[in-house]
């Protein structure tokens, strides 16, 4: 049996695990094949409007065109696969802008055992959790280092056709300074010229985008402390000029004020949790084109099951944390700062694809409308996660990574506010074979 049919059966059972309760469709795209969807409706660019009447041409692994549905048959060939998708929405599938593989949702430090002492254990977590984001319509991710390498390996297992997964950005090891918060993502650095050689060693290894950790943790026990900067803002400001003279983007783990403005000043693309930062840095963000992930789930989830993570952590602190996150995420959104879902997934209490729709309620939550948050899941993530080229629309060229969801071809589900429970169960998972 070809490897792509007996991983579609695993993928088959793993989606009827107990967590996931989803029974999905999932058409692994054939690069020697055409194909021609003809959905209900077809939501090309988000924002835009759902319009029906449409077909999908995809072919060569790639989406050819958007036709109309009356004259899709013309001029098909014999080696056109035809798939009638009268109920279902056909969108850009979800983007996932921060993600750990390497990490068990539960516990960090017994997930750091696992590395050195169990690795079959940790590959079986893996395979489950690219299982997962299929699953739960997250088509691709950006993962968050770890010092292993085992993100890396999994993009490169993923793209090899070693198993089903969504499409992984990258980022290999961290950079953080030796003795402050990171030592679980990277090797670290004492000087910046270590860090520089760093930038480079990463870029032999392929990694995608780099990762630099510049503030601590946020504490849940004394509401806005997180530790000191570990870079001042020429030191990140080297160590991004090099990354880009690479071809390759910074995202960087910051949260306070003067984390996040350091990275802005410095020029990273991203910033990631961005805890307890102020209008003042939204304002530069908008103004310098700096992403913000916020990562909402870490707290979110905290708060909503009650779960304290440690002993000595206040939940009224968590809450607290939270709250003021929500508030900034939709200042942010008014300001003008592009942001990106991301869920931290692997943190204590963030699961991989699952939480990845407790992030979207979390948006909802702070104020934002559903087609916006819905935007934000698809094109805009794909492009903070450096995937916009090649993701995040049903546009001639992209690849073919995309979700159907059941509605009525009146209603998409999306439009009324609140709603975006559609999104959470997809009929469909498109992706392409391992020609990619």
């Amino acid at each position: 049996m070809p490897a792509e049919n007996t991983f579609k059966g695993i993928i088959t059972t793993v989606n009827r695990c107990k967590r996931s309760r989803i029974y999905m469709n999932h058409l692994i795209i054939d690069p020697q094949k055409d194909y021609l969807l003809i959905p209900g409706l077809v939501w090309s660019c988000i924002p835009g409007e759902p319009a029906g009447g449409l077909a999908v041409y995809i072919s060569r692994g790639a989406i050819s065109r958007v036709i109309p549905a009356s004259s899709a048959y013309e001029g098909s060939g014999e080696n056109m696969e035809v798939i009638n998708m009268p109920e279902i929405t056909l969108m850009p599938g979800l983007v996932d802008c921060h993600v750990h593989f390497s990490m068990d949702c539960e516990n960090l430090f017994q997930a750091i055992d696992d590395w050195e002492n169990r690795p079959q254990l940790v590959e079986q977590r893996v395979l489950r959790a690219a299982a997962d984001y299929l699953s739960a319509g997250v088509v691709a991710v950006r993962d968050g280092s770890d010092r292993n390498g085992i993100g890396l390996r999994t993009r490169d297992n993923i793209n090899a056709g070693c198993f089903p997964g969504p499409l992984v950005a990258a980022t290999g090891r961290a950079i953080f300074r030796k003795g402050s918060y990171g030592d679980f993502l990277g090797p670290g650095i004492t000087d910046i010229d270590e860090a520089l050689d760093q930038v480079s060693r990463l870029k032999a290894e392929d990694i995608d985008q780099l990762k630099v950790v510049v503030s601590g943790l946020v504490s849940f026990r004394e509401y806005g402390n997180v530790g000191p900067v570990q870079f001042t803002v020429p030191e990140l400001r080297k160590i991004a000029e090099t990354a880009h003279g690479l071809g390759i983007s910074v995202m960087a783990h910051a949260s306070s004020a003067a984390a996040v403005e350091t990275c802005v000043l410095a020029g990273v693309d991203s910033v990631e949790h961005g805890y307890f930062l102020e209008t003042r840095q939204l304002e530069l963000m908008a103004r310098k084109g700096t992403s913000w992930v916020p990562t909402l789930s870490p707290l979110g989830n905290l708060v909503k099951t009650g779960s304290l993570p440690y002993e000595g952590a206040v939940m009224d602190v968590i809450r607290r944390s939270f709250e003021t996150q929500l508030l900034r995420v939709k200042e942010a959104c008014e300001i003008g700062v592009a942001l990106g879902i991301g869920t931290d997934a692997g943190a204590n209490h963030v699961f991989h694809g699952s939480s990845y729709h407790d992030e979207l309620g979390y948006y909802l939550e702070a104020g934002l409308d559903t087609k916006t948050v819905v935007s934000l899941a698809t094109s805009v993530s794909a492009k903070i996660a450096g995937l916009g080229d090649r993701i995040g629309s049903i546009t001639p060229g992209k690849q073919p990574y995309l979700v159907g969801i059941e509605t009525n071809p009146q209603d998409t589900g999306l439009s009324r506010p609140g709603s975006l429970k559609a999104l959470k169960n997809p009929a469909w998972v498109i992706t392409p074979g391992s020609c990619r």
